[in-house]
């Protein structure tokens, strides 16, 4: 008969006790199931670490947000403030008789036939301490 062109590989492995190949049965399976709940739970693990960051990096973003909007609307407020005041200002500016008023009052300028006095201001020390 003809030789077979079919040789082993591994001659001296084919002679040995098949003891080293990997465990068949259950006991395969459990550890493949256990290495896989193990990557799946890393893997959860690592995605909710992640977005945990990310939710704290935006809350912080929306306190420090939430306290400019409120600086701001003090700002707002002032300025709203002072702008009311100013136009109460041009209205009584255009006024003629609150303008001679003002007028007389600053730079003690008197209508004719009038006498302006001079009087210290009841806030002021007149007396200076030696």
């Amino acid at each position: 008969m003809a030789q077979s062109k079919i040789q082993l590989l591994h001659p001296a492995s084919a002679a040995a006790p098949k003891s080293a190949a990997p465990p068949a049965g259950p006991a395969r399976h459990t550890k493949v199931h256990r290495r896989r709940l193990i990557v799946l739970g890393c893997a959860l693990l690592t995605i909710c670490g992640v977005g945990g960051v990310q939710l704290f990096s935006t809350q912080q973003a929306i306190t420090t947000k939430t306290a400019a909007v409120q600086d701001a609307k003090q700002s707002l407020t002032k300025v709203q403030t002072q702008k009311h005041n100013l136009k109460v200002q041009i209205d009584q500016l255009k006024n003629e008789e609150y303008l001679a008023k003002l007028v007389r009052q600053r730079y003690m300028m008197s209508k004719p036939g009038e006498t302006v006095f001079s009087l210290p201001d009841p806030g002021a020390d007149t007396q200076t301490t030696r």
